[in-house]
């Protein structure tokens, strides 16, 4: 009685654990557009920084207060295809960078649209206060897999 009480309790779960692991892991790797990034930051493909593959038409360093911060955005890029647009203005004049406003743009097909982001529209940004801002733009392929990345500095008076 004892023995088949301490293999029900101490022996069987370790069994179907590790044989439910083994077959969620099997399925997931079974999968041909599945893989393991073990490396997010860093790994093979991933770029921090393109600024010469990321360009910012219509953008001025300086503008004045309460006005708008309007740009649109070059890439030039063909390893990517479609993927997202992330827009991030951080106040730069604070003892710690806060976020002021973050943008995203899903599914933006680069090449069809003549490499011009965002995709039939400008990026437009009401800034009321003075001070010293970082504009940091990023976009990333489909699968999350590449990204590119460029920071600009903006004054407002």
């Amino acid at each position: 009685m004892v023995k088949a009480s301490a293999f029900v309790i101490y022996i069987l779960p370790i069994v179907l654990s590790i044989s439910l692991g083994t077959a969620v892991m099997a399925e997931t790797l079974g999968n041909s557009d599945r893989e393991l990034n073990f490396l997010q930051f860093g790994g093979e493909g991933y770029s921090t920084s393109a600024k010469n593959e990321i360009s910012l038409i219509g953008y001025a360093t300086e503008i004045t207060q309460n006005s708008n911060l309007e740009f649109s955005i070059n890439f030039s890029n063909s390893d990517f295809n479609c993927g997202d647009l992330y827009i991030t203005i951080y106040d730069a004049s604070t003892s710690e960078k806060q976020v002021l406003t973050q943008s995203g743009y899903l599914k933006q097909c680069f090449i069809q649209n003549n490499n011009i982001l965002p995709v039939g529209e400008n990026y437009s940004e009401l800034i009321s206060k003075p001070g010293t801002y970082e504009i940091y733009v990023e976009i990333y392929d489909q699968k999350y897999s590449k990204s590119i990345s460029m920071t600009e500095t903006l004054r407002v008076k």
